[in-house]
């Protein structure tokens, strides 16, 4: 009996260092002791663990599907450049000082993903670099230009995303209305340190709120800017 708990025993120990697998998968696992933590988040999850950088060179994901790689021991982190051109319409002023905010969301919804500031040279061109794989919608705001959101941009290895916006939204709700009007009657003929100045109102970039910005509202009156 003992000679046989004993038998028993080794085949155990023996079994228990050996990996299981089976099919496409691999169970087999290892642990880094004091390890930090790391953890990459998106939409409604959030996905921690030990180890987080990019997959050694030469390795291949064990499995692949959607927007996701599994791979053996580290983090698989797709980055792509994204770059355009935002052209800020009626606009005189310098362009690289106009932060322009873009949203990278999940296609068809309004909720971002991502979000970064673009910084735009002195032609308006940007690139980003960030970690993006897949079909997005692309939604570019600035302060008083209004949303457009570009519907199922492909986003891989290198991608191009060119933004047009329309001028006019002085209270930066994403309408040109009678409220932008009175916002501009306000501020009409100041310039930087007057008490009235109003930065927003000054739609044309030329550091006076004169009649070309009322020109630009009046041309872009009424308009509405994408979700």
């Amino acid at each position: 009996m003992k000679t046989t708990l004993g038998i028993l025993w080794l085949i155990a120990i023996a079994t228990a260092g050996v990996a299981q697998s089976g099919g496409g998968y691999d169970l087999s696992w290892g642990v880094v002791s004091g390890g930090g933590v790391t953890f990459s988040t998106g939409g409604n999850f959030s996905l921690g663990s030990t180890i987080g950088q990019p997959v050694a060179i030469g390795a291949n994901p064990l499995h692949t599907g959607g927007s996701f790689d599994l791979t053996d021991g580290f983090w698989f982190v797709r980055y792509a450049t994204l770059s355009g051109r935002v052209t800020l319409r009626d606009f005189v002023g310098d362009v690289t000082l106009v932060p322009v905010e873009l949203q990278v969301r999940a296609a068809g919804s309004l909720t971002p993903l991502q979000v970064y500031t673009l910084s735009l040279n002195a032609s308006g061109s940007y690139s980003l670099v960030a970690p993006l794989e897949g079909v997005y919608d692309l939604s570019a705001k600035g302060s008083h230009w209004l949303r457009q959101t570009l519907a199922g941009v492909r986003v891989s290895g290198a991608a191009t995303a060119d933004f047009s916006l329309r001028n006019g939204d002085i209270d930066g709700d994403n309408e040109v209305t009678l409220f932008d009007f009175g916002a501009l009657v306000a501020a009409f003929g100041s310039i930087p340190g007057d008490s009235n100045w109003n930065a927003e109102a000054d739609l044309d970039g030329d550091e006076e709120v004169t009649l070309f910005d009322f020109g630009i509202l009046v041309a872009n009156f009424g308009e509405v800017g994408d979700d």
